[in-house]
């Protein structure tokens, strides 16, 4: 992986992305309602006994070397829906819900491997997330002794503007744009189904308007040369679009994992598009409206305290996305609860952050929120 060492050391200052620019709704907002949680300092969960944190450099270090020449595992201890949508490359797939099942069998994870001497790194979504701490626990306790836990998690991997890549399974199943920036005979020789064909020499021919509106469009690109995924990639962050990832590999791994491909041109048009398809849980713009003074709906602002300086919906219960795995019991059960957060990433988390603590009634905001002059504007 080639991410030159200055690009990695510009960090950016907010995890959600920039906002889209189409226009939507406009409706009138409340100035900054007292929050109805009291502010409080992060309690962050302690680290297990036997473990120790790896940082953000230390952790690209290792993904630079690989698994094998740095003598490591590393495991995505969150749900599987993440993982297969991005997640930190050489990482392996190890839901924390996966270890518990066996440790209540008195079993250890076979995918820890025989070698207890062996560097295993466990991390999930940030500071409060405690599926890795559990993770590295139960490591522990079945007598591995050199465990790390990434405690920044995929929010400080960002941060650093370092890549995320996808899964086969994403790849093949998800509503993604998927992007082959290979020369256009080598993609008429053989291509990944679903992919349009934008060689990498023509990127800079596009520019942010070409691209979709919707800045959390899940665009994947894949390439046998790695260079261009970096320039890719980088000119993604530089337009916002911030779920931009690669499948590694390219055409000749999915080939190798038994997958068919496709032959003939399909050149990229001049203007990408990306048709959003919401899932059961999210709410569309114009019913949030028209539930934002429900008395049985409970809106949840998950955005940080900066953020939230700016304006909010009145009433909203605010707990921020970093706080949410130690504060979800302030969470009500008996209404139903809407998360939304600037974009709808942090959002999407958070559901299944609740909805792995057994709450059921909770739908998303799936949408980029703006407050500003005392109004709010809701876009797709």
């Amino acid at each position: 992986m080639r991410i030159t060492l200055s690009r990695f050391l510009v960090m950016s200052f907010a995890l959600a992305m920039l906002v889209g620019c189409e226009t939507g709704p406009q409706v009138k907002s409340e100035a900054p309602a007292k929050q109805t949680v009291a502010a409080a300092k992060p309690k962050l969960p302690p680290l297990p006994k036997g473990t120790t944190v790896i940082t953000t450099e230390e952790v690209k270090a290792l993904v630079d070397k690989g698994p094998e020449a740095g003598n490591y595992l590393m495991f995505d201890s969150r749900p599987a829906s993440r993982f297969h949508s991005g997640t930190i490359p050489t990482s392996l797939m190890l839901p924390v819900a996966e270890q518990e099942k066996l440790d209540k069998e008195g079993k250890s994870h076979p995918m820890l491997g025989p070698d207890k001497n062996k560097l295993l790194i466990f991390w999930c979504g940030g500071p409060t997330c405690p599926f890795s701490l559990k993770g590295g626990e139960l490591a522990v306790k079945y007598g591995y002794t050199n465990v790390r836990v990434y405690s920044g998690g995929d929010p400080a991997w960002g941060k650093a503007e370092l890549p995320f890549v996808v899964s086969p399974k994403f790849v093949k199943d998800d509503n993604i744009l998927l992007l082959d920036l290979r020369a256009a005979d080598k993609f008429a020789a053989g291509h990944i189904p679903r992919a349009l064909n934008l060689p990498a020499a023509n990127l800079e021919t596009y520019k942010e308007e070409n691209w979709p509106s919707f800045k959390g469009a899940p665009i994947v690109f894949y390439s046998d040369n790695q260079a261009d995924i970096d320039k890719a990639l980088e000119l993604m962050r530089d337009f916002g679009l911030s779920k931009a990832t690669y499948f590694p590999g390219g055409v000749e791994r999915w080939q190798k994992l038994g997958n068919p491909v496709e032959s003939g041109a399909k050149p990229a048009p001049a203007n990408l598009t990306f048709v959003r398809k919401p899932n059961p849980q999210d709410v569309s713009i114009a019913d949030f409206n028209k539930l934002l003074n429900d008395p049985n709906v409970v809106i949840l602002d998950v955005r940080g305290d900066a953020e939230r300086a700016g304006g909010s919906f009145k009433g909203a219960l605010h707990i921020p996305f970093e706080q949410l795995a130690t504060r979800y019991s302030e969470i009500p059960k008996d209404k139903t609860v809407i998360v939304h957060c600037a974009t709808g990433i942090r959002s999407s988390i958070a559901f299944e952050t609740l909805k792995a603590k057994g709450f059921t009634n909770i739908k998303v905001l799936n949408a980029n929120v703006k407050f500003e002059g005392g109004t709010h504007k809701i876009t797709e």
